[in-house]
This record gives structure tokens, C-alpha cells and sequence, in this order.
């Protein structure tokens, strides 16, 4: 490997030996009408927000349902959100063993 490839690799293995943290650090926000949620980066949930008005004894699948398309939504950003990364630190490098991503 020439010297400029050698710093990008080792470059590329910095940062992903820190895309966790990095990631940790991100804030997606999902926003369904009456229910909203915070996720980091990694996909975990942070907060979730329920507006009063379906919260519906009778009609609890509706609310179920809010939250479950919620959860999805900000672990599919999540996923996202690290394939781009992963996108970044990569790109322009060969496939380099032991990298981990």
C-alpha cells in the first residue's frame, strides 16, 4: 500500500473504532402526529411522547400502532444514519480486514 492509502486506512480505523460514541451522540426524531420519539444513533429509544387525545381505552391498537410505526421509523433512520457513516469512513478504500464494519 502506498503511504497516502496507508493514512487513509488507519484514518478509516480511527474512526470506526469510534462510530459507537459517535453515534451515541446523534439525536433522530420521529415525529407521528401524536406520538413522537427520540432515538440516538445506535437505534436506542431516548423519549417517547404520547398526546393525550389517543389515549382511547377502546380503541387501544390505534395507539399501539402510533407506537410501533414510531420505534420502527427511528430504528430504520437509525440503520441509515450508520450505513452512511460506515459509507464515509470507507470510501475510496479497498476492503480492509479486522476494520469491523
Amino acid at each position: 500500500m502506498g503511504g497516502g492509502l496507508m493514512q487513509n486506512v488507519q484514518s478509516a480505523m480511527a474512526r470506526a473504532q469510534n462510530l459507537e460514541q459517535e453515534l451515541e451522540h446523534e439525536v433522530i426524531n420521529v415525529d407521528k402526529g401524536p406520538v413522537k420519539a427520540i432515538f440516538d444513533g445506535t437505534g436506542r429509544i431516548q423519549k417517547i411522547s404520547i398526546d393525550k387525545s389517543v389515549v382511547d381505552p377502546d380503541d387501544v391498537e390505534a395507539l399501539e400502532d402510533l407506537i410501533a410505526g414510531a420505534v420502527r421509523d427511528g430504528f430504520e433512520k437509525a440503520v441509515e444514519l450508520r450505513a452512511d457513516r460506515v459509507a464515509e469512513i470507507t470510501k475510496g478504500l479497498p476492503p480492509i480486514p479486522g476494520l469491523g464494519l
